[in-house]
């Protein structure tokens, strides 16, 4: 993480906070030294002062932003003078977010992992991306337009009608977009089912006494509104509600009563970012379908799955990092062709497709190595956490039967082999090996169980 101040205080004070939280913290003392340490050091996250002698932080935000070697750093901007006019003209200059001196800790690390976790997905769809274009199928995703006007609707969960006429007035006049009102928790999810908005705003206290957290936890929860944009209505300083909120999975937040030109501006902004993430998977999903992906489940194959693999072991040696790499069969699956002819086989292979994509991250990749047989590889999990992880899908699979084409089901298990990679692993065929090992262990074992791979003494 990259912090960005001409005072000295001010910068260990900071550094000292994220170092405190085991973030790895390096200092600019101007605008011209920033630019030049972002495109060398290439920061997770910037921190950046607005108020600096050589450059101020709004120039040097718009110069991040407009190169492409720096453009996809989130960047906070942090000022004294808490006005909506500065906020606006941050987040008008391609600040990602907005903070105040002085620093509230709950507010300003809550900030920072959603950042993070917005940083990890991009990183993760650009990761794809340059494994697809270094196969030859895509081509470079070129930077998101300004405009949102061909955004879908916009749907307001206000704490009352009365404020949600209010709102609707004012954006209809701003900005042209659709916008949808909903009075109530129930109506706000059927409402995203159907309308499928390209962003929520959401008061914490919804009509009908509805939970605000809770429609932005289910929002995220749900796969068709889970790219959507969602900002977090919080009444005046209720610093909890909005940590939690983020934490939740809101893309943003907003202080009420708010200037409607900053919750525009913070509109526009996350709906860049939408459309930005939208393009990269649109690419890959139209450019991989034939070359890259399995015609039967519409999952990776193994071609890409191996040259994937390579940026996940480039990963882990940047960070000093592990990752976990699974090896998945299906039990018995050869009776299940047998006895209810291939066409079952491929209904119960789409299906387990299905619960295994459901069942793991979003950075995470899964791909059919052909057969019955799957792989995934899941950036950043050490052994405890694929732990979870594979039993979570051991169970999902075994949970419920899988309905076949003719009529009636059939019960299906799963065994699952698991080895765990450090930066220091350079093969990767060799850690695919150590899986399938584990693997085998299931299967030996009495299958529909997780084995991991042991290291020989």
């Amino acid at each position: 993480m990259l912090v960005v101040d001409d005072v000295a205080t001010n910068r260990l004070l900071l550094r000292a906070k994220l170092s405190s939280a085991y973030y790895d913290v390096v200092v600019a003392e101007n605008g011209t030294q920033a630019l030049e340490m972002a495109r060398r050091e290439q920061p997770d996250m910037v921190m950046l002062d607005v108020m600096m002698p050589d450059m101020d932080g709004f120039a040097v935000c718009e110069a991040l932003k407009a190169s492409s070697e720096t453009a996809h750093i989130p960047v906070i901007m942090v000022t004294a003078l808490d006005t909506p006019e500065e906020r606006i003209r941050g987040l008008e200059a391609g600040a990602d977010d907005f903070l105040s001196k002085p620093f509230n800790d709950l507010a300003l690390f809550a900030r920072v992992r959603n950042l993070m976790r917005m940083k990890m997905m991009f990183d993760e769809l650009r990761l794809r991306d340059m494994t697809s274009r270094e196969l030859g199928i895509v081509d470079l995703v070129p930077e998101p337009e300004v405009g949102i006007e061909a955004s879908g609707a916009i749907l307001l969960a206000p704490p009352n009608p009365g404020d949600g006429h209010v709102w609707a007035g004012q954006l209809r006049r701003r900005l042209a977009v659709p916008t949808i009102v909903t009075h109530s928790e129930r109506e706000a999810l059927n409402l995203a089912r159907m309308e499928l908005p390209d962003c929520f705003v959401v008061h914490q206290s919804l009509a009908e006494g509805g939970d605000g957290l809770r429609l932005v936890s289910a929002l995220r929860s749900r796969p068709e509104t889970r790219q959507a944009a969602v900002i977090l209505v919080v009444e005046n300083g209720d610093v909890q509600t909005a940590a939690k909120g983020l934490d939740l999975g809101a893309s943003d937040y907003i202080e009420s009563p708010f200037d409607v030109s900053e919750l525009i501006a913070r509109i526009r902004s996350q709906l860049r970012r939408k459309r930005y993430s939208d393009r990269l998977r649109t690419n890959l999903r139209n450019g991989l379908k034939l070359a890259v992906t399995d015609p039967l489940t519409g999952i990776y194959n193994r071609r890409y799955a191996s040259q994937h693999m390579n940026r996940v072991m480039e990963r882990a040696r940047d960070t000093d990092g592990v990752f976990a790499v699974m090896m998945i069969d299906l039990d018995k699956f050869k009776s299940i062709n047998d006895r209810h002819g291939h066409d079952a086989g491929d209904a119960v292979l789409r299906e387990f497709s299905r619960r295994l994509q459901e069942n793991i991250r979003g950075v995470d990749l899964v791909a059919r190595f052909g057969g019955e047989e799957f792989f995934v590889a899941m950036p950043d999990v050490d052994q405890r956490a694929a732990a979870h992880a594979a039993e979570r899908i051991r169970r999902a699979v075994e949970g419920a039967p899988v309905a076949l084409p003719g009529g009636g089901e059939v019960k299906v298990t799963v065994s699952i082999g698991v080895a765990i990679a450090t930066a220091s692993d350079l093969d990767a065929e060799a850690i695919i090996k150590r899986a399938d090992t584990a693997l085998y262990s299931s299967k030996e074992a009495g299958r529909n169980r997780v084995s991991f791979f042991a290291k020989a003494a």
